[in-house]
């Protein structure tokens, strides 16, 4: 099982595309990247090394999991 699914976290967030626009409604083309961080989370008394998004982050701290 993996260590997201025992979080009960979704898979892991990928990037995310758009455009930007000017005034004169110019588009260019813009990413907008998710803000990952390397935590470390215990389960069971074991130390894993995950990384998660801030969102993640303070949905593990709201359910009361350990993060280090």
């Amino acid at each position: 099982m993996n260590i997201r699914e025992k979080l009960g976290l979704k898979p892991k967030a990928t990037p995310q595309f758009g455009q930007s626009r000017s005034h004169a409604m110019n588009a260019s083309k813009k990413m907008f990247k998710p803000n990952i961080q390397n935590k470390t989370v215990i389960i069971d008394g074991k130390k894993y090394k995950v990384k998660l998004t801030t969102r993640e982050i303070r949905t593990l701290d709201k359910k009361g999991i350990n993060l280090l």
